[in-house]
């Protein structure tokens, strides 16, 4: 399973250091397909839950959430407003009567959790210096999950959150932050980017605890659905979306501070 890892690694980091390198649009391209696949099994794990999201809006609704981000031409408002409302109204018509509120949720849950989050990649590479800052929070989020993972295996005693990650310690958990906080430092300092270093110890920091956050929804998604990975697309990494729990909130929390943490 590890080497298989390895190899998964190997060959889906250059791609995406490339498709982030050469700008916007294979960004978008990038942040587009991730959101489709995500969302695709995101549905997945819904039907093993019980309910049935609406795939087609949900995916078109993502779809339209990179754009948006992508783009000068700005109708978020008027996009989450079709994405609340087409769902409920097409599923009170069409969809069963006594699980109607519980397909709507999930079919909102899927697009939000996933690409609307997800498109935060495509705004943080429009920034100053956004592609180095994107790949910052890629390669920062890669480095506490490492930490994290060979740090658990190798000395982990202390459960994190039994009953949803058995595998999860204290101990990785604790390492993580201490890599985030290196990483951090590390990573903005070769691109030579704009940050205090003790604005970097707390971008550390928050990428760390918020990425080992995420992994952990993503994990109790999955058990509700009974399924140990989202998906099979990527060989010893599992889907698409046990990549991605963790850099979807990486990726939130960098634009945030990028907006308010830096100024």
């Amino acid at each position: 399973m590890l080497i298989q890892r390895l190899i998964s690694a190997g060959i889906a980091l250059p791609i995406l250091v490339l498709m982030v390198w050469f700008g916007i649009g294979t960004t978008m391209a990038l942040v587009a397909a991730a959101s489709v696949i995500g969302i695709r099994e995101f549905h997945r794990l819904a039907v093993r839950a019980g309910p049935t999201p609406v795939l087609l809006l949900a995916t078109i609704g993502g779809v339209l959430f990179v754009v948006d981000a992508g783009t000068d031409f700005d109708f978020t408002r008027a996009l989450i407003t079709g994405l609340v409302l087409v769902p409920l109204f097409l599923l009170l018509t069409l969809g069963p009567r006594e699980r109607f509120l519980a397909d709507w949720a999930w079919t909102l849950a899927g697009v939000f959790y996933v690409a609307w989050t997800l498109s935060h990649a495509v705004l943080i590479s429009r920034h100053a210096d956004g592609r180095e800052w994107l790949l910052t929070a890629a390669l920062l989020t890669f480095a506490v999950d490492t930490g994290a993972y060979f740090v658990g295996r190798l000395i982990g005693r202390n459960h994190l959150a039994p009953s949803i990650s058995p595998g999860k310690t204290w101990e990785g958990a604790i390492a993580g932050l201490a890599v985030g906080v290196g990483a951090s430092l590390a990573i903005t300092a070769g691109f030579d980017l704009p940050i205090d270093a003790w604005k970097a110890v707390v971008l550390g920091l928050l990428i760390a605890l918020f990425s080992q956050a995420g992994d952990l929804a993503e994990s109790m998604i999955k058990r509700a659905a009974g399924v140990k990975d989202a998906g099979s697309i990527l060989p010893g990494h599992g889907g698409i979306l046990d990549r991605l729990d963790s850099l979807i909130p990486s990726v939130v929390v960098l634009y945030y501070f990028l907006i308010y943490g830096l100024e």
